[in-house]
């Protein structure tokens, strides 16, 4: 099967690309902006530009985005971002792809003031970040293009690299093991808005497998939601920190994620949230004493 993925310089993008590069099962085609992995070939293009190349996709994974969080600042995040998606859609109608499955975001919700989201929650203004995947996905989802496609709705991802702030559940682990004071906000309400690259993983494949044609959008995230003042302590107990928490109260909503439609259609059982946490945790403390 060949496949073309975007994106692979970024944080997930790069750890599906090294994943997926150990299956002789796939032929890849691998964009980013720049090398991060020696033993993986990366093409360098800017898809703010026209895409040509000679390689034909079963399925395109799209992960390229500009976010708020990049180095390079904020500057045209929704125009860069819908340009890189209007160039992989032209060229997967030239080349007649199968498949097209699409990284978007929870920020589409943008402000969220239901204690559930789904699928259907209203959008209200979200930032240029959101508003970027949510034009994504009309575009992809337009009757005129001839494949079939899957947007997922992302929540935070838990990686091993804790250099950076984002999501919430990287800059708290980070705190953690730090043994440094936290501030927790909303301690009781519940939480499930995280995934690992394992889950990602298993989701890819199944959808990667799935026949017949079909133009949805998902909502992903783990199963079994947690109070937030127990997943603190869980992370405190792997990482056997003494961390001093500073409980405080916030005006911002808290809200838990329904996976219910992708589950269902797709036969699949998410992970739940202690056992994500409890697996990046291992994954963590692997990489720190290797």
């Amino acid at each position: 099967m060949n496949i073309l993925i975007s994106g692979v310089s970024g944080e997930i993008g790069g750890q599906i690309a090294n994943n997926f590069s150990k299956n002789k099962n796939y032929n890849l085609y691998l964009i980013g902006n720049k090398n991060r992995k020696k033993n993986i070939k990366i093409y360098k293009h800017d898809l703010t530009k026209i895409l040509k190349i000679n390689f034909k996709p079963d399925v395109i994974i799209h992960l390229a985005a500009k976010h708020l969080f990049s180095k390079k600042g904020s500057k045209n995040i929704y125009h860069n971002n819908i340009k890189m998606t209007k160039n992989l859609i032209t060229f997967a109608n030239e080349k007649k792809i199968k498949k097209f499955i699409f990284f978007s975001s929870v920020d589409v919700y943008g402000k969220i003031t239901s204690k559930i989201i789904n699928e259907n929650t209203n959008k209200q203004y979200p930032n240029s970040y959101g508003r970027s995947k949510l034009e994504s996905e009309k575009m992809l989802l337009d009757k005129n293009n001839k494949f079939s496609v899957v947007c997922y709705r992302i929540p935070g991802f838990f990686s091993t690299n804790l250099s950076r702030d984002f999501p919430l559940i990287v800059k708290i682990a980070r705190t953690i093991i730090n043994n440094k004071k936290l501030k927790i906000f909303n301690s009781s309400s519940k939480f499930n808005n995280i995934l690992d690259l394992k889950e990602i993983l298993k989701i890819l494949k199944i959808t990667i497998k799935k026949n017949g044609y079909t133009k949805k959008i998902y909502n992903l995230s783990a199963s079994k939601p947690m109070k937030f003042i127990e997943i603190i302590y869980l992370l405190k107990k792997n990482f056997k920190s003494s961390t001093n928490l500073i409980e405080k109260k916030s005006n911002k909503k808290s809200f838990i994620i329904s996976n219910r439609k992708f589950s269902k259609e797709f036969n699949f059982k998410f992970s739940s949230t202690k056992n994500i946490i409890n697996r990046c945790c291992s994954q963590i403390l692997k990489k720190k004493y290797a």
